[in-house]
């Protein structure tokens, strides 16, 4: 069952997703080419205008991107 996400979803991940990314002092080129995904698609995500899939959501759990 697929779930709508709702606009403050995609802004708690947004910031939650370019904090962790700058203490990590990383770019959105280095995030995206770690997680195999466009600087399009990092942009996007950290400006709250699209979420990630179930299986991208777990993919930065495991490398410890999100909590």
């Amino acid at each position: 069952m697929s779930r709508r996400h709702t606009q403050q979803d995609k802004e708690q991940l947004a910031a939650q997703l370019k904090v962790i990314r700058q203490e990590r002092n990383m770019s959105q080129e280095e995030l995206a080419r770690l997680l195999g995904v466009s600087v399009f698609c990092i942009s996007r995500w950290e400006n709250a205008k699209h979420y990630p899939n179930q299986a991208m959501l777990k993919l930065m759990k495991i490398l410890k991107i999100l909590p």
